[in-house]
């Protein structure tokens, strides 16, 4: 079911950009040790971009680091997770790239009783060099029965450049949901219930200067069957101009006020 857990799909041709991977593989270990040391509100929200976006499971899409900054002021601390990246790719210009891998609750703590997940980021570097997270991820943890699997080896796609124009893959992931609510999201996604409709639609998008890579983050619904998500996309242009997303993931999120009362959502 599209955005409730990581979905993860990955293209690999002999392209080579190792340096840039391993630099924003560098800073998501280095950010993982800082979380692990003084906890999410400390580490993780200075590490984040003005406007990015946060995907708590359970919570609404948060977007700007003041609201993400009140979010974690007002939760229980996050103590006990951290989180190992497995794979990374960068835009040609080297400006964004995405990250994705495996997390641990309570790694080491509580008597054994720790979880694990999945986790998927969107990184923007910065003009002074460093990479700052625009759009984060994570999965809700299930028991840590098995260990994560190895990280992913191989190169990603050669890149292909075009306009970095947001709007139009905003457009992608439009006509994306259009499919789902057309033909099914069997069709559109190649794995869902056939009996209810899915629908989405993006909130803001993230592109590199190179336009060969972006992220969108959204909202989802199956009004059928009262569940309500939000998601964050990578895509990827395509040799043919068009984009096709290379990694997917979300969480559910609360029910919205319009669907709890009875009352139409306003149209686009």
């Amino acid at each position: 079911m599209r955005r409730l857990l990581l979905g993860l799909t990955l293209f690999v041709t002999s392209a080579d950009r190792t340096s840039d991977r391993d630099e924003l593989l560098n800073a998501d270990r280095a950010l993982a040790r800082a979380i692990a040391a003084t906890g999410m509100a400390a580490a993780f929200v200075p590490a984040l971009t003005d406007d990015a976006a946060y995907l708590h499971p359970g919570a609404p899409l948060l977007r700007g680091r003041p609201v993400i900054r009140a979010f974690f002021a007002n939760v229980a601390p996050l103590g006990g997770l951290t989180w190992e990246p497995a794979y990374a790719d960068v835009s040609a210009d080297g400006t964004l790239g995405y990250t994705y891998g495996w997390t641990r609750f309570g790694w080491g703590r509580y008597d054994g009783r720790k979880q694990q997940g999945k986790y998927l980021a969107c990184w923007r570097k910065q003009t002074d060099g460093t990479w700052r997270v625009s759009a984060f991820a994570r999965s809700v943890p299930v028991p840590d029965s098995a260990p994560p699997p190895p990280p992913r080896s191989g190169d990603p796609a050669a890149p292909v450049g075009g306009p970095a124009d947001p709007v139009e893959l905003l457009r992608a992931d439009s006509a994306f949901a259009r499919t789902s609510v057309a033909r099914g999201a069997k069709a559109a996604f190649l794995a869902f219930a056939a009996d209810a409709v899915l629908e989405w639609h993006p909130v803001a998008a993230d592109i590199a200067a190179s336009g060969d890579l972006g992220c969108t983050v959204g909202e989802a619904s199956i009004t059928a069957r009262h569940y309500y998500s939000k998601y964050l996309t990578v895509w990827k242009r395509q040799a043919d101009g068009g984009w096709r997303f290379v990694a997917d993931g979300g969480n559910v999120r609360p029910v919205p006020d319009s669907a709890a009362s009875g009352t139409p959502p306003p149209e686009d």
